[in-house]
């Protein structure tokens, strides 16, 4: 189950970094911002929500980029209720219910980190305070643990914030 964790949020950046992409558009219409470890960072590159519905059930998939000349962050939140649709409401990955992956990539350093609930001390928790169709507001955070690559054991996500158009 730790690998299927760590794979979806994978191959949807691979998704992701193979789409035509205009040079001068920042590509999501919204934003997503976050604390983690005590800087704050931007992710509106690219900024997006989708909704995934298979068979009566539904997947909110938000992810965002933060690039420079010399760095690229990519922040991805997946939050699939136990049955239904995604509705406003708080969704909190515990080992009993897998409702929400957070992972932060630093793709420049090859370096990945997600939430475990299994471990009993990394969960993640995304509140979504409001929901259409068409747009997703809400607020995110969790203690993610190392997962690929050689860096600091974890990091701590708070304050997130996203506000976007479901695409």
């Amino acid at each position: 189950m730790k690998k299927l964790r760590f794979l979806l949020p994978l191959c949807a950046l691979c998704l992701f970094f193979s789409c035509k992409k205009s040079s001068s558009s920042t590509g999501g219409s919204g934003s997503i911002t976050a604390t983690i470890d005590g800087s704050s960072q931007t992710f509106n590159f690219s900024a997006t929500a989708s909704l995934l519905s298979v068979a009566g059930m539904q997947a909110l998939t938000i992810t965002g980029v933060q690039s420079s000349s010399s760095s690229t962050y990519v922040i991805t939140l997946i939050i699939t209720p136990a049955s239904g649709n995604v509705t406003a409401g708080t969704y909190t990955a515990t080992a009993a219910s897998d409702n929400v992956q957070l992972t932060y990539i630093q793709a420049s350093t090859s370096l990945a980190y997600q939430d475990d609930p299994t471990s009993g001390s990394s969960n993640a928790s995304v509140t979504i305070s409001s929901i259409s169709s068409t747009h997703v507001k809400g607020t995110f955070s969790g203690k993610l643990i190392l997962e690929s690559g050689s860096g600091a054991a974890t990091k701590t996500v708070t304050n997130g914030s996203f506000d976007l158009d479901i695409k």
